[in-house]
C-alpha cells in the first residue's frame, strides 16, 4: 500500500498514473530524475565551501553555516541576541525534505523569518542564489527560486577609517602602544598574542588558532596561501620571536587554543583579556583589529607600496586596501612627493654647478 501524492488535480490521470506503476511493478520510474534531499544537498554544499582556508579568518565560512545550519546556541550571548533557524531547520519544520519543494514562495517565508538588516538579508539572500547555482550544476534543480527573492537596496556607504594605535607616528615610540605594553607584558601569552597581531597583521580569530607549524624554517610566518598554492608570508619580528620563545605549545601545537573548543570561544575570552587591558591602559576604542591596522599603516608609512601591504594582508584587491588606508596612503604619497621634489632640486644645483 503506497500513500503518495501525484501531482495531479485529475482523478482519470491518476488512475493512469496507478495502472502505469503497477504494470512496471515499481512506484518510481526509471527514467526519472532522483530527488536530492535537502539535508544532502546542504552538506554537499558546504563541504565545498572554504574546507581548507589556509590560514584565514573563519568568520566568513562560520557565517556562511550559520544560513544553512542556524546559529549555534552557544554563541548567543548577551551581546548575540539574534537567533534564526539555518535552512535546514526551517525544512524540517515545514516537513519538505527534497530539492524540488524548495519554491519561490518557501523560500519567500523563510527570508521573512530572517531577523537582519538590508546589507546583511542582501549578502544572504546572494548566498542562496550561489548555493541553487550549485544545485543547478549538480542536476538536482532546473531554476533558481533564489532569483525571484526581492533585495533591499542597501546605500554605498565608504569603509570605516582606520584606527592605528598612535597614529602616524612610529606606534614603538608612541603613549598608546607604551601603556599597552605595560599591560600586557606582565602575561607572556598575551604579550605573544599582542605582538603577532601587530607584527604579523593577523586578524584576532586567526591569531588564537596560531599553530607552530606557521613559523617556517626560513623564520618567517605563513599568513595565508594563495588559490595557486603560493604562500604568502612575512618575516617574524625579532621582539615576537623572543616573544613566541617564551611560551610553550600544548600537545596539538597551538599557541593561544586547546584545540578542543571552537575557535569563536576562544576568541571571545581573548577578546575580554585584551578589554580589560585596553581599559586599565586608558585608550579609548581600543580593540584587537586595530594592530592589524597598525601593521598595515607601519608598512606604508616605512614605503612598502600598498600592493604589497594588500598581499600581506589578504585582500582581495588593492581598491580595498585603499579605501581602509585612504588618508595613510596620500601621506605616503605626500612623502614620496616631497623626496622626489629634493631629489629634483639637489640634481639642479649639481647640473649647474657642474
Amino acid at each position: 500500500m503506497y500513500r503518495k501524492a501525484l501531482d495531479t488535480t485529475s482523478w482519470m490521470r491518476a488512475q493512469d498514473l496507478v495502472r502505469e506503476k503497477e504494470s512496471r511493478g515499481a512506484w518510481d520510474d526509471p527514467q526519472a530524475s532522483p530527488k536530492v534531499l535537502i539535508d544532502d544537498a546542504v552538506k554537499s554544499f558546504l563541504q565545498g565551501i572554504a574546507p581548507d582556508n589556509g590560514g584565514k579568518a573563519k568568520s566568513t565560512t562560520r557565517k556562511i553555516r550559520a544560513l544553512f545550519l542556524g546559529v549555534n546556541a552557544e554563541w548567543v550571548t548577551k551581546t548575540r541576541r539574534t537567533f534564526s533557524a539555518g535552512l535546514v531547520e526551517y525544512c524540517r519544520h515545514e516537513g519538505l525534505t527534497v530539492m524540488t519543494q524548495l519554491t519561490v514562495p518557501v523560500l519567500t517565508d523563510f527570508t521573512a523569518s530572517w531577523k537582519c538588516g538590508p546589507l546583511h538579508r542582501s549578502k544572504r539572500i546572494q548566498l542562496l542564489r550561489r548555493f541553487f547555482r550549485f544545485a543547478m550544476a549538480s542536476e538536482w534543480c532546473e531554476k533558481n527560486p533564489a532569483l525571484e527573492l526581492e533585495q533591499a537596496k542597501v546605500k554605498a556607504t565608504r569603509a570605516q577609517p582606520t584606527l592605528p594605535f598612535d597614529g602616524e607616528t612610529l606606534p614603538e615610540a608612541g603613549p598608546q602602544w607604551k601603556a599597552i605594553m605595560a599591560q600586557v607584558q606582565p602575561n607572556p601569552k598575551l604579550l605573544a598574542l599582542t605582538l603577532l597581531m601587530r607584527f604579523a597583521g593577523l586578524r584576532i580569530s586567526d591569531a588564537c588558532c596560531f599553530h607552530q607549524s606557521r613559523i617556517l624554517p626560513d623564520k618567517s610566518i605563513l599568513l595565508y596561501a594563495h588559490k595557486t598554492g603560493e604562500p604568502v608570508v612575512v618575516p617574524i619580528h625579532e621582539e615576537l620571536e623572543r616573544a613566541l620563545a617564551q611560551i610553550t605549545t600544548n600537545s596539538a601545537g597551538y599557541y593561544f587554543w586547546s584545540g578542543e573548543s571552537a575557535v569563536m570561544t576562544a576568541t571571545d575570552n581573548w577578546r575580554r583579556r585584551f578589554a580589560q587591558a585596553f581599559q586599565r591602559a586608558g585608550i579609548e576604542g581600543g580593540h584587537p583589529h586595530r594592530f592589524r591596522d597598525t601593521f598595515a599603516v607601519d608598512l606604508l608609512l616605512r614605503g612598502v607600496p600598498i600592493d604589497q601591504v594588500s598581499a600581506l594582508l589578504g585582500h582581495s584587491a588593492v581598491k580595498i586596501t585603499e579605501q581602509h588606508y585612504l588618508a595613510f596612503v596620500a601621506a605616503r604619497r605626500k612623502q614620496i612627493a616631497e623626496a622626489v621634489r629634493r631629489a629634483w632640486a639637489s640634481g639642479a644645483s649639481n647640473h649647474h654647478g657642474s
